[in-house]
């Protein structure tokens, strides 16, 4: 590595990177010391995944020494561990932990666990599943870069280690090379791999074909990126953690690529702007990615910032309302001093991403999430129809999140529809699944919609899942926001026979209370009541997964309704002491009162005793849409709310 390589940390001589010491020492203590607390584990022996951005957390400790690590073999049944290990993303805190501190443990840690590992993996077909799967070659190959980095001015390990890492960094760049693919293009694996490839070229110019992995990389990233980012700007594997993979490792891309001073194609960098806008979008008001699809709980503050710097011109950036980097952020940018805003920090919103089927409304006050779009690929859950919601920083409804990819430990029961706040029909899945990554049937996503007025929000979507049922059902959902923070959510099944309807609502708490067909949940001072009689409900603790590897008791509450050909379901939601009464209204149409499966009337009087009429239509009513005529006014709509200054039709 040249000693002008500027790099991760920004640094090219000693002088620098004490500098980027002393700015880690001085801004974040808290963060320094954690690091620390998380590489003396390594170094004693206590091997425990759970970095932010780690992809597999874990949070059982496994004990290894050096000496008795098995290099093929998973301590946990679970082959994501090994994954992790081999990644070797820990022993870029290790090499910080020396440089924070230059105690001599962690320096002869890294002497001894990289001689092992160089040692116990050479390239064959037993390593190919393990050690030397694509993927992990290519984060494994950015880790060793940083190491090597700080090496240069503060010894991290032998110089025999050294040029043995750097003959390894070369056979690991041709194997990577090999390995891309145009039919590859639409997996994030690519992107991570090509983030390896590109900054060994750039690292070791003098590598026989550094220059050719350099051009061929970018030009391989370019497809893959016109394969996976959508039109409106989401990775397409219908996974928040994986499309934030996508996008943190394309900064590190044009990171390096702006501190060589070398261009990349403004293709890619508009792909980045499209990644880190979308993730603005659907990142929470309070910062946190939702556990939808195969993601967990994270915090995105410090990979926003980490956008900000590299995707925006710095001197657009105001003096006033600056923020603080997080030390993700300062461990990603390195030595220097970087004024950001939060500008991807959006708390305020109204999204639709037509291509992803994904629906977000949000605000300091709320967040709302609703899916009605494809399953994308094997990281995508049996969410269409879910509803995800946050009220004044509270997690109220969420996904159950992933808890783990291997089928003994309930890898389908995570991803199926029953594990979402959607519908199921006659206790069957709308989709099928072979194993814990392909499908046999896949249902059609049908009927999106999205808009917003006078600060009412409304969504609605439907899918074909249930048409291969002997009597077919399709379903629809309409779900209506309102400003001061409740939503009513009306679902509606068409069809002809008898069937089973099973919704289902998974409540961030271990408590609930139920009157009649409310259900209270006073941990959040939040309730849901179902509108129809007949409905009953049956709540139960079942487990949701905020990261990997992690179980946490929440309540499932199920609705459940048999019915008899087309009808329809209307559910409130609201904080407690918000709504004082609720009332169904008759609701004619030429003289002729309509029965509720067509359309119903609903009257809410808020606490401060203002009151709002509004209006569903399920299905077209059999003589044709007429205006509808209800205590005393006419209104014309499919979706209309009234107060008493106006009348707005959201469709």
């Amino acid at each position: 590595m040249e000693k002008n390589f500027k790099g991760f940390f920004n640094c090219t001589s000693q002088e620098e990177l004490f500098a980027f010491r002393e700015e880690l020492l001085k801004k974040d203590e808290n963060g320094c010391q954690e690091l620390l607390v998380r590489s003396q584990r390594f170094v004693s022996g206590e091997y425990l995944f759970d970095n932010a951005w780690d992809m597999e957390r874990t949070h059982e400790p496994v004990f290894w020494q050096v000496a008795d690590i098995e290099w093929s073999t998973s301590p946990n049944g679970d082959m994501e561990w090994l994954y992790m290990l081999h990644r070797h993303r820990f022993l870029v805190d290790v090499g910080v932990a020396y440089l924070l501190t230059e105690e001599p443990a962690y320096q002869e840690y890294l002497e001894c666990f990289l001689h092992a590992f160089l040692q116990h993996n050479p390239l064959n077909q037993t390593t190919k599943q393990s050690s030397w799967r694509t993927i992990d070659v290519g984060l494994r190959v950015v880790n060793w870069l940083k190491l090597i980095e700080m090496n240069r001015f503060l010894p991290l390990f032998s110089d025999e280690l050294k040029q043995e890492l750097e003959a390894a960094l070369e056979s690991q760049g041709a194997y990577l090379y090999e390995n891309l693919s145009i039919e590859r293009g639409q997996s994030n694996w690519q992107i991570l791999e090509i983030a390896g490839l590109y900054s060994l070229s750039l690292a070791f110019p003098t590598f026989e074909k550094a220059a050719l992995w350099r051009i061929e990389s970018l030009v391989y990233l370019t497809h893959s990126l016109a394969l996976q980012v959508e039109a409106d700007g989401m990775q397409r594997e219908q996974s928040f953690l994986y499309h934030n993979e996508v996008l943190l490792y394309l900064l590190e891309i044009l990171q390096l690529a702006q501190r060589a001073e070398t261009d990349v194609p403004e293709q890619i960098v508009d792909y980045a702007k499209q990644l880190a806008k979308a993730a603005s979008l659907f990142v929470k008001p309070n910062g946190q990615q939702p556990m939808y699809g195969d993601s967990d709980q994270e915090d995105m503050t410090g990979l926003l910032q980490y956008a900000e710097v590299i995707l925006t011109n710095p001197e657009e950036q105001t003096k006033k309302n600056q923020a603080n980097l997080t030390f993700f952020a300062k461990m990603s940018l390195g030595r220097g001093q970087f004024p950001i805003t939060n500008r991807f920090l959006l708390k305020e919103a109204f999204h639709h991403f037509e291509q992803a089927g994904i629906m977000i409304a949000k605000s300091p006050l709320t967040y709302h999430l609703f899916k009605c779009g494809p399953l994308g690929g094997g990281h995508g859950h049996d969410d269409l129809l879910h509803i995800d919601l946050a009220y004044q920083g509270k997690d109220i409804l969420i996904d159950s999140g992933r808890y783990s990819y291997e089928l003994s430990k309930h890898r389908l029961a995570f991803k199926e529809a029953t594990a979402h706040n959607t519908i199921v029909i006659d206790q069957e899945n709308f989709n099928q699944h072979t194993d814990a990554w392909d499908s046999i049937k896949v249902a059609t996503p049908i009927n999106q919609k999205a808009s917003e007025k006078s600060g009412i929000q409304f969504f609605e979507g439907g899918h074909l899942g249930y048409f291969t049922l002997a009597d077919p059902v399709y379903v629809d959902r309409k779900v209506i926001h309102f400003p001061e923070g409740f939503s009513l959510v009306s679902d509606n099944y068409i069809c002809h026979g008898n069937h089973e309807i099973e919704t289902f609502f998974h409540v961030d708490s271990s408590v609930v209370q139920q009157k009649q067909q409310t259900l209270i949940f006073p941990e959040l001072d939040y309730e849901i009541s179902c509108l129809a009689k007949e409905a009953q409900w049956e709540c139960y603790e079942k487990n949701s997964a905020p990261t990997y590897n992690e179980l946490r008791k929440i309540t499932c509450a199920v609705s459940k309704k048999n019915i008899q050909g087309t009808t329809a379901t209307t559910y409130l939601l609201n904080p407690q002491g918000l709504i004082t009464k609720v009332e169904k209204l008759p609701i004619y149409s030429e003289a002729e009162q309509q029965p509720d499966e067509v359309v119903e009337a609903i009257k809410i009087q808020l606490k401060d005793r203002t009151q709002k009429l509004i209006l569903i239509q399920h299905q077209e009513p059999a003589h044709g849409r007429r205006a509808y005529f209800v205590e005393g006014a006419y209104y014309y709509g499919r979706v209309v709310v009234a107060t008493d200054q106006e009348k707005i039709v959201l469709y």
